[in-house]
């Protein structure tokens, strides 16, 4: 044989070597933690299938640090999986099984039993999930089982010692910059009817969809309009004197009177009033504004969340301003899958390797946030980003957000 050409790895080497890389993957150690005192190149040549020398004694070395006595047989038998394993489930279910047999879980006294009781299963459902016995479909268990015995760190692996080479990117929350949405357009939409009507809008959706980025990117581009900025201490008072300071008026004692000078100094223009959080304000908060709409003949919207077409459409003392909303969407639960997919390439610059780029995979990154802009955006990018910032190479899978979901986020596989 010439010693220019790799070794014929035996199957079960190959096997062995393909685990060992998907471990470090998953892990994020690195291959001078790992070479178990051989050569470093030696150890870089025998993971990339390019040693020229029988490889075993390096590999058998790299499996024992990693998994312990488990045995490569333990793997190869494992061919009585039921139906309802797709080919990653059968992957991952062995690299559970290899995983719970070694050094660090035993040390931590990691067993079936235990993880069963995390889960709330039995033992022998556990039993059935990890050795492929299992009759209903098992990715989500299997992931969930996963997350317990690897939990994503997000902290784990080097920093980047060459951070010019590569692009790092950070998300602080209140300082995201704006993405155009569904959300955000359809904002607009009814900033823009209620504006041109000189009536009112309504816009509602769930938590987290980003209205207020919407709303302040619209007052951004549109000087002309007046955000009022809704809270459960939000009365008329408050709307009016938020109104004067707007308008840079001077207040008056008398509520009266302020609401007389924002009329005269409304008139006649082409403002717009938008007040957030409708939903959350006193009931009282919108008198002043349906006033001063009809008086004044400006536009106003109410942006907030679903609770707010409940208050307009079911409360008596509501109905003269429904009756005069030109404007009325239905209101949203969710954003698209586009926008999921949009605001995460947009914010992650690229920066982030995906082991899937699909429309199955975005379908399912959308049901992962639940179609939710602040789940995805303050809550997975940051970790992800950490995780991607110390791991570049690593390639982002349904595995590793799932076990950030379980690990730091304390929510279950999806």
């Amino acid at each position: 044989m010439s010693y220019n050409q790799p070794f014929p790895y035996t199957p079960e080497q190959t096997l062995r070597v393909e685990l060992i890389n998907q471990e470090l993957s998953t892990t994020g150690m690195t291959i001078e933690e790992l070479n178990c005192g051989f050569a470093l190149q030696s150890a870089k040549e025998v993971l990339a299938n390019k040693c020229t020398i029988n490889p075993e004694k390096i590999i058998a070395a790299m499996w024992h640090k990693l998994f312990g006595e488990a045995a490569i047989t333990d793997i190869e038998k494992r061919n009585g999986f039921n139906k309802s394993y797709a080919k990653a489930d059968r992957e991952l279910a062995s690299r559970i099984c290899l995983r719970l047999q070694s050094p660090e879980i035993r040390d931590q006294n990691i067993t079936s039993a235990s993880i069963a009781v995390s889960m709330g299963k039995s033992t022998s459902s556990i039993s059935q999930l990890i050795n492929g016995k299992y009759n209903a479909k098992p990715t989500k268990h299997l992931h969930d089982i996963w997350a317990l015995i690897c939990p994503a760190d997000v902290d784990q692996g080097k920093a980047n010692n060459n951070p010019a080479e590569r692009k790092q990117i950070s998300i602080v929350y209140g300082d995201v910059r704006f993405i155009p949405t569904s959300t955000s357009k359809l904002i607009a939409m009814a900033c823009d009817q209620a504006r041109a009507r000189k009536r009112f809008s309504v816009f509602a959706g769930q938590a987290g969809l980003g209205k207020t980025k919407g709303i302040n990117e619209y007052c951004r581009q549109n000087k002309e309009a007046i955000l009022i900025a809704g809270s459960e201490q939000t009365s008329s008072t408050q709307v009016l004197e938020q109104l004067t300071a707007a308008l840079g008026l001077s207040r008056c004692p008398s509520a009266y009177k302020n609401m007389q000078k924002i009329i005269m100094a409304l008139r006649d223009t082409d403002r717009l009033i938008i007040l957030d959080e409708a939903d959350k304000c006193k009931p009282n908060s919108l008198d002043p504004l349906r006033t001063i709409s009809d008086q004044a003949i400006v536009g106003v919207t109410l942006v907030g969340n679903i609770q707010l077409v409940d208050k307009l459409q079911t409360q008596e003392r509501y109905e003269l301003i429904a009756s005069r909303v030109c404007f009325w969407p239905k209101p949203i639960g969710q954003i698209t899958v586009e926008d999921i997919r949009t605001l995460f390439l947009e914010l992650t610059e690229g920066t982030v390797k995906l082991a899937q780029d699909d429309a199955k995979w975005w379908q399912w990154l959308h049901k992962r946030v639940e179609g939710n802009a602040r789940e995805l955006v303050e809550n997975l990018l940051p970790h992800l980003l950490n995780h991607t910032n110390k791991n570049p190479d690593t390639a982002i899978d349904k595995l590793l957000i799932n076990g950030i979901f379980s690990s730091v986020l304390n929510k279950p596989a999806v």
